[in-house]
């Protein structure tokens, strides 16, 4: 972190000794002079110190969490006998797997209404192009390859794409594999997920969080839509619902994996480089920020606390199952996809069903669904659905392909690809206004995904003005602080957090003010800010989402066994920033002892992340070419302040009427990062709750100093 001049949004007014305030210069200096004696000056020596802390600090952080998620899949009981995994899936991770996608709160029973927008004939099949609706305004474009002559009801197979962004559902490697299995007898069902081909191109509907606010993770749209995909190919006549086979390759191996293992309907699966042993994807992804999570379709609220792999292959036992691997894939290690294979055949072997698994890996290609892997899966689909075959890969004929951006394969107009983000946006704010939360305070614990383990020793502070504080975070995580004296007799401890690090706050007025007033000052950096920052913010939260925990809410949990490790005393809280904010509302609900509370410059509810007119807007933008992989759809809430499911729960609002202490909200923002109104704030906080909306930094330390002195 370089050396940086701080503004003083206030200016140093009268009143306000020089006595009582600590330059940041000053603060930087007071830290590193005990701690760094090489460099030659207190400003060189602080920056060499947050140069060290950050790094290691970062490397603390995400090893915990990274620790967290090994932990927590070792621990899984898993089922060693057919007999246990039947006992297992039907009582426990069925269920499970259906509340982490959020499937009962979508609209059912699935109706999609198809509509016949054309037909293309070809040598030995031909290709129905079809449009319907999952739902209200979102519009799906599939194709349905059939054999040229039907022959009554017959197999069928529902191919799911990836995440293949352009092309998707028409990239040549995807039609090789629908026109040969078409010429082979099968009715093969392809479409285009949302985001992508027709639908597309948008990373951001790939990361649709203001879902996960009403209990339906990004996995659940998808598992949604391949549902109402299977109630119309299992509808059709040319199609045995008895014999429907499922594939896809990465997000759609994925997809085959989940849906395989919830519906029974699926009578054979062949999942390729959809995933690997979990923790061996977790681990690589790390140092690769999970492709900067642009899309979060893997990340399942709470999955890894009761299933890795392993239990997809006993849900899916003992139907017949061929994991399809790559040998050099960055995605999906594949030592860890032959450790899943391992764990299907002693469960497939014990009920003498050691046939119907297998396990296929290329070594000729990487990632995706190349013709030595569709071979492979011929094969497996000849055998198990048409009784053809030993289940040997299968030997592709000459195949001819379209260009992928052929006018003739469109199922809407030219030029007209349409966006799912509106009516997933619509759905979600429709689900959010059926939910009325209740008025009871929360078990913060049960809905964030961590306890609050208590108390801790208190730190020793010495007699001198500016000292540097390690707290001790419940998990072990060292926490960095400073501690300001008081400027008289002091009357208790000030917590203050910044989203900008601590150092930000050695020159905020309000926290000189409150110093010449007799507070000391603790400033902290919780995990993800200052000096722990971290460079990952998406796999940060894909981890903390797949253990059922809230980073946030471990930020405030850091802040509240700081709080404790202070000497007994009063305490206040001061935090500047919509993340600091955040967490100060989590830890203000569980913290003792606290006579009074500012929050500035934060959001006032969960619901804000819904009503955000012009960044939604922005977010339904369609990109074309290279430039949806670095565009900015909109300025987007971060994904790890989303809570799943919360709104059936708490809403932030209900926290801080839970306080009995006095409190002052200073220029809090909307959805849309903008300064809030006082008639628009009020909404959301209770009268005996300060508000200073305003622009003017007098006003905002005049506000403080009447919270103070009230």
């Amino acid at each position: 972190m370089q050396e940086r001049q701080v503004r003083n949004p206030i200016g140093r007014r009268r009143g306000i000794g020089a006595e009582f305030t600590v330059s940041r210069r000053a603060l930087l200096a007071g830290l590193a002079a005990p701690l760094c004696g090489s460099a030659e000056t207190p400003a060189e020596q602080a920056l060499a110190l947050r140069k060290a802390a950050a790094g290691d600090g970062e490397k603390a952080v995400l090893d915990l969490l990274e620790g967290r998620a090994r932990d927590s899949l070792a621990a899984i009981r898993r089922s060693r006998t057919r007999a246990d995994a039947d006992r297992y899936r039907a009582d426990l991770l069925r269920g499970k797997l259906r509340e982490s996608l959020g499937l009962g709160r979508l609209p059912g029973p699935l109706r999609v209404r198809p509509r016949q927008v054309g037909i293309l004939t070809r040598a030995g099949y031909r290709i129905e192009k079809l449009t319907y609706e999952t739902l209200p305004d979102v519009e799906v474009p599939a194709h349905v390859y059939a054999p040229e002559q039907s022959q009554g009801r017959g197999p069928a197979i529902l191919f799911y794409c990836g995440h293949w962004w352009e092309d998707s559902k028409t990239k040549p490697d995807f039609q090789a594999f629908c026109i040969n299995m078409a010429r082979a007898g099968f009715v093969v069902m392809t479409f285009d997920p949302f985001g992508q081909g027709e639908r597309g191109v948008s990373n951001r509907d790939h990361r649709r969080t203001e879902m996960l606010l009403t209990g339906v993770s990004q996995q659940g749209i998808a598992e949604y839509e391949t549902r109402c995909a299977l109630a119309y190919l299992a509808w059709r006549r040319d199609v045995d619902p008895r014999r429907i086979g499922f594939t896809g390759a990465s997000g759609g191996g994925y997809n085959t994996w989940i849906t395989a293992a919830l519906d029974d309907r699926i009578a054979v699966a062949v999942p390729v480089v959809g995933t690997s042993e979990f923790y061996e994807q977790i681990s690589v992804c790390r140092p690769l920020d999970w492709y900067n999570a642009n899309e979060h379709c893997h990340f399942v609220p709470n999955l890894i606390r009761y299933a890795n792999n392993h239990e997809f292959v006993a849900m899916i036992a003992p139907r017949p199952l061929m994991i399809i691997a790559a040998s050099q894939d960055q995605s999906f290690p594949v030592e860890g996809v032959r450790q899943v294979f391992k764990y299907g055949e002693e469960i497939y072997a014990g009920s003498r069903d050691g046939e119907k698994v297998s396990y296929y890996e290329d070594s000729t290609t990487g990632h995706g669904y190349q013709q030595k892997k569709r071979e492979a899966a011929y094969g497996w689909f000849l055998k198990w659905l048409m009784n053809r075959g030993d289940g040997a890969p299968f030997p592709e004929p000459p195949t001819e392909t379209e260009p992928w951006d052929s006018p003739e394969l469109r199922c809407f107009p030219p030029g007209e690809n349409k966006p799912a983000g509106p009516g997933i946006a619509a759905m979600a704010a429709k689900l959010a206004g059926a939910t009325r939360t209740p008025k009871a305070k929360p078990r913060l614990a049960e809905v964030l995904g961590v306890a609050d383990s208590g108390s801790a020793a208190p730190v020793r502070l010495e007699d001198r003005p500016v000292q540097r504080v390690v707290f001790r975070a419940q998990d072990g995580l060292s926490i960095p602080a400073f501690a300001l004296q008081a400027g008289g007799e002091r009357k208790g401890f000030l917590l203050a957090l910044d989203d900008n690090g601590k150092e930000d706050l050695a020159a905020e007025p309000l926290v000189e003010e409150a110093r010449r007033a007799g507070w000391a000052v603790a400033g902290v950096d919780v995990r993800g800010i200052g000096e722990l920052s971290t460079s990952k913010p998406g796999w940060v939260f894909a981890v903390s989402l797949l253990l059922g925990e809230n980073f946030v809410w471990r930020q405030a949990l850091d802040l509240v066994a700081a709080s404790r490790q202070l000497p007994a005393a009063p305490l206040a809280v001061y935090a500047r920033g919509h993340n600091a904010a955040l967490a100060a509302t989590y830890a203000l609900a569980v913290m003792q002892g606290v006579r009074w509370f500012v929050l500035r410059d934060g959001f006032l509810s969960f619901r804000q992340f819904l009503e955000r007119p012009e960044s939604m807007r922005a977010s339904f933008a369609l990109h074309t070419g290279e430039r949806y992989r670095k565009a900015v759809y909109d300025r987007e809430i971060p994904s790890e302040y989303f809570v799943f499911d919360v709104l059936r729960h708490f809403d932030l609002p209900q926290l801080l009427e839970s306080l009995t202490c006095p409190g002052l909200i200073a220029n809090p923002i909307d959805g849309d990062w903008k300064r809030m109104s006082e008639p628009e704030a009020r909404r959301f906080v209770e009268p005996r709750t300060r508000l200073e909306c305003s622009a003017a930094a007098d006003a905002v330390l005049a506000s403080f100093r009447a919270l103070l002195t009230a």
